[in-house]
């Protein structure tokens, strides 16, 4: 939105400096993006503001919006408008009849029809602010129009009257009409929701969007018709969406305009069409309101009102910024009762009505306060854990990624990473479809990170992100998890201690993983069966805890990799949400042990495709009150090993919690766990 500042004096009594006034207006939630110098036709000094105007406020798309706001902000008074002519109903020389037939999308529609009009260029001064406001001048009719669109945030059309050839306008959707020719000389094709104004059975116009044209306003044009109507906002963006027909009237009937405000547009018009055009009225204004709203009062407390913003404003000040806002009213034992003016459609509720309160009062002036919910209560593991896991990652080196959470359906299929047999989260109206599906993982868009990485020629790469990813529930309804997910590429850089810049491995993202674990009660476990279809078969393994799947760690499938032009890369994606569930979040905590241990290593030729953790399982499945702990520590392929065999070598902790273990106990207690291996895994021993 822009305007000038002597085209806001017209209406509000202004006497700060245009900085002030830009700062007022920030923040008061009308953001000023630019002010700038400019000079006006007859050489007086003039600036130019460019306001950002929030959706929910279509009133502040016009001047006098613009100006009531600074009014109620100052306490000023705004001035009455000028060249005003009496209001004078249809009589029986109307030249048009007007009917609306879809009352439901048309809530109003008002006309004036003007003759004698002499077409010809606008005065510098309209054409001056026009420009400023970023619209090309035209002729004086249509920079009429625009110029009290501008000024009143009331779109305005004007119809060449002489080319309306059955004299009755006709309000309704387009139902079996296909085609129409826009102002543009575009045919553009209609879906029967579309409204259209009708001359009769012929349309003549795109209702909020655009004219056609058959019937514009040309050089041979002595009279007009002029519009003034209110449409549904959510039938003009529709159309205007889906033709790709964004305008300056579409803009501001999408965010709704005053249903009251329409015939005080057209005598703006008229004056100004009588003034610069020559232009006489006659037939009178022909109004059609079939369904006047009737405005409903909002409750308004005052304990409610200190509550919400947190200052005691008095009861007193708030009837007066209610008032300053436009608002009627009363005043009772329980509560003032507020009826907001007609050109406020965004005010429904109590809350809304606090919140303008708060902007009026003035934000600066609320302080600062710690809300009480934060000043007690126990601390929130969820959110220590992700602390926790972002300073571990952190200092391992990752550097956190966040992402959007939309892609596309290929992506999906590809990468279903934890959620594979969900459906996707499908978007309703993507921008792209590119992003026409909610995530069901966090994987691939760390490897789009990657990819920009590379093409900037960098050698490593390592990252992490913590978000939530979106799937149906049996219901069908939308539901999210929290998940974690890293992925690791190239060399692993100096850090610290560690001097070498060694290749990174399966070995590195499992450990990542572990030592997220390590500290965490609970039992998990690792799995190579079945890992995803995106993973790289024989270098993957699924984590769990008992029969809850965790999440995954392992390597892209080569293929996969070369058809998105990545080299080997390693990942691993967590089920957040589950892994604080199944693993106590509190460190276990024992005394020390009072007697020693013992530890022996045995090592064990396997097939090459056998898991280290099943001997594990197996051991602590035995329950032996002596066999503390079991760690693999080698896995070796090589000389004196056969084809098809890998060793794997194990480290066994044994302790006595009443004795110290003599080395004959330890060592009968050792040759049976190895003999019944044999047996059960049909392992040879290594000597």
């Amino acid at each position: 939105m822009k305007l000038t500042l002597n085209w806001l004096k017209e209406f509000v009594d202004l006497r700060d400096a245009p900085e002030k006034l830009a700062e007022t207006l920030t923040m008061a939630g009308l953001e000023v993006e630019s002010l700038a110098p400019a000079r006006a036709p007859d050489g007086s000094e003039d600036w130019i503001f460019e306001l950002a105007v929030t959706p929910n406020r279509g009133d502040c798309l016009g001047v006098i919006g613009i100006a009531r706001e600074i009014a109620a902000l100052k306490a000023g008074r705004m001035k009455a408008p000028a060249r005003k002519p009496a209001v004078q109903k249809a009589n029986a020389n109307a030249p048009v009849k007007v009917e609306i037939q879809s009352p439901r999308a048309c809530q109003r529609y008002s006309a004036q029809a003007v003759e004698s009009i002499r077409l010809r260029p606008s005065p510098d001064w309209l054409r001056f602010r026009l420009e400023a406001a970023g619209i090309r001048a035209i002729n004086n009719v249509v920079d009429i129009t625009n110029y009290v669109m501008v000024e009143t945030a009331q779109p305005l059309h004007a119809f060449d009257l002489e080319r309306l050839d059955a004299k009755r306008i006709v309000v309704r959707q387009a139902k079996e009409i296909a085609t129409f020719v826009t102002l543009d000389e575009v045919e553009r094709r209609l879906a029967p929701e579309d409204l259209l104004i009708c001359d009769g059975d012929v349309p003549v116009a795109l209702a909020g969007v655009m004219g056609g044209r058959d019937s514009e306003v040309h050089q041979g044009t002595t009279a007009v018709l002029l519009e003034s109507a209110r449409f549904d906002p959510a039938t003009v963006r529709r159309t205007a969406k889906r033709l790709g027909l964004h305008s300056e009237a579409s803009h501001r009937f999408e965010r709704g305009v005053d249903p009251e405000g329409t015939v005080a547009a057209l005598e703006r018009a008229v004056a100004l069409l009588q003034e610069i055009a020559g232009g006489n009225t006659f037939g009178g204004i022909i109004d059609r309101y079939p369904r006047p709203p009737a405005p409903a009062a909002i409750a308004v407390r005052h304990a409610r009102v200190s509550e919400i913003v947190g200052v005691d404003i008095k009861p007193a000040e708030i009837e007066k910024n209610l008032k300053a806002l436009g608002c009627k009213v009363q005043a009772t034992k329980a509560a003032l009762k507020v009826t907001p003016p007609t050109y406020r459609g965004d005010l429904t509720r109590e809350a809304d009505l606090i919140e303008e309160l708060a902007r009026v009062h003035g934000y600066d002036k609320i302080p600062s306060t710690l809300p009480r919910a934060l000043l007690s209560g126990k601390p929130d593991a969820r959110l220590r854990a992700d602390r926790g896991v972002r300073s571990y990652l952190v200092g391992e080196g990752l550097v956190e990624a966040i992402h959007l959470p939309f892609t596309s359906a290929d992506i999906n299929r590809r990468f279903p990473g934890l959620l594979a047999g969900e459906k996707p989260v499908a978007i309703l109206n993507p921008l792209v479809q590119e992003s026409a599906e909610m995530r069901l993982s966090l994987v691939p868009g760390l490897i789009e990170d990657l990819k920009v990485n590379l093409a900037q020629r960098a050698e490593g790469f390592a990252a992490f992100a913590l978000n939530k990813v979106f799937y149906l529930d049996t219901k069908d309804e939308p539901a999210e998890r929290y998940h974690l997910a890293a992925l690791l590429y190239g060399r692993r850089g100096r850090r610290g201690l560690r001097a070498e810049e060694a290749p990174f491995g399966f070995l590195d993202a499992k450990g990542l993983v572990e030592g997220i674990l390590d500290g965490r009660g609970g039992e998990w476990s690792w799995n190579a069966a079945d890992p995803p279809a995106f993973l790289h078969p024989g270098r993957a393994a699924r984590l769990a805890a008992g029969r809850a799947e965790l999440g995954y760690v392992g390597e892209i499938h080569p293929d996969l990799a070369e058809e998105l032009s990545l080299g080997r890369c390693l990942t691993f994606e967590l089920d957040f949400g589950k892994l604080l569930q199944y693993l106590s979040p509190e460190l276990a905590v024992r005394s020390l042990p009072r007697f020693p241990s013992v530890e022996r290593d045995l090592a064990m030729v396997v097939d090459d495709a056998f898991p280290a953790q099943r001997i594990i399982d197996w051991i602590k499945d035995l329950r032996n009150v002596l066999i503390e702990k079991v760690e693999v520590f080698d896995q070796y392929r090589g000389a004196s090993i056969p084809e098809g065999k890998k060793s794997l070598a194990f480290s066994i902790s044994y302790r006595a919690q009443d004795r110290t273990l003599t080395d004959t106990e330890v060592q009968t207690v050792h040759q049976e766990l190895v003999a019944r291996l044999g047996e059960v895994f049909g392992a040879q021993l290594r000597g």
